[in-house]
Parts: structure tokens; sequence; C-alpha cells
């Protein structure tokens, strides 16, 4: 996947959050919370939330941890294991945390996360892997992948668009 730009970046990342934001928007608290509703009939709106920012959490600690110059520890991170694995432990991290404070988390996450490319360098976004790796690869197309969806570098929101938006349209008015 190649490198785009920070400000194509960032873009995209304000896209995708403003239409969740436009489509969570329309739910109440207790439609939010409706179980086996998103993802497939996993997870209700407000884990879907949780899980958007954890997915962010991840990408800052790969920014942090590439600017030192270390190797991004994406799978030992939270915790150890595989995609859905690491999904079902944030969900359960995340179970009792009411609508207002994953709400709160999110966007505080976006905007740590927004801040953090917006003060980065040129130099920054093209650094290439500090480390060992398969692959020649900078910082921006890292964080592309990790906050991506196929074929959409940096597009993680849009790959839950349309099972946030079905819902929506079942149940709200």
């Amino acid at each position: 996947m190649a490198s785009i730009g920070r400000e194509e970046a960032l873009a995209t990342l304000a896209d995708g959050q403003a239409e969740l934001a436009q489509l969570l928007a329309r739910l109440t608290d207790e439609q939010m919370t409706q179980p086996a509703t998103i993802g497939g009939g996993d997870w209700s709106a407000k884990d879907l939330i949780g899980h958007t920012a954890f997915v962010e959490e991840i990408a800052l600690a790969t920014l942090e941890a590439w600017l030192r110059g270390e190797r991004p520890p994406i799978a030992e991170t939270f915790t150890p294991g595989n995609t859905d694995q690491q999904n079902a432990w944030n969900q359960e991290r995340k179970r009792a945390w009411p609508v207002e404070r994953i709400r709160s988390d999110s966007e505080a996450t976006h905007r740590r996360l927004i801040s953090e490319i917006e003060r980065m360098t040129d130099r920054d976004w093209t650094l290439h892997r500090p480390f060992e790796g398969d692959e020649l690869e900078d910082l921006g197309t890292e964080l592309g992948e990790v906050l991506g969806a196929p074929g959409k570098p940096f597009g993680h929101a849009f790959a839950h668009l349309p099972d946030l938006s079905d819902y929506v349209g079942q149940v709200a008015s």
C-alpha cells in the first residue's frame, strides 16, 4: 500500500468520523446499547464506538513507538492474540462503561490522533521503518494500514458504516 499524504489522511479520518457521528446522533442511549445489532450481530453501536477508539489507540501506540525507533508492539500493546481476540478483549474492557464515557473517550482519542498527525513533520511522515521488517515501509503507510479498511488507507470507519447505517435505518426515525 503506497503512502498517502498527511492532508489526505486527515481528510479521510475526518470524513469517516463525521459520517459515524451523523449516524450515531440519530440513536438514543437505549438504541446505542442494544446488543447484537452491529458487525454481523456481535456488537452494539456503543461497542462500535469503543472499537473505533481502540483502533485509534493502536495507531497512537504505533506512531509513538515508530518515532522512538522501536518496533510497534501492535499485537502486544493491549493484549496478545489475533484481531478478533483483541477486539473481544477491548469490548469486554469497555462493556460496563456508560455511553457518555464511551463517547468522550472516543472523542478524546480521535482528537489526540489528529493532533499527533498534524504535529508530525513531513520527515516524520515519510520516515522509513527504523527496525527490521518484511518490507521497506514509511510511517504514513503503516498508520494508513492500522487505521485502514480494504482499499482505503485511514478509512477504518468506512468499513463499519454500512452495518451502522442499516441499524440506524431500522430503529431511528
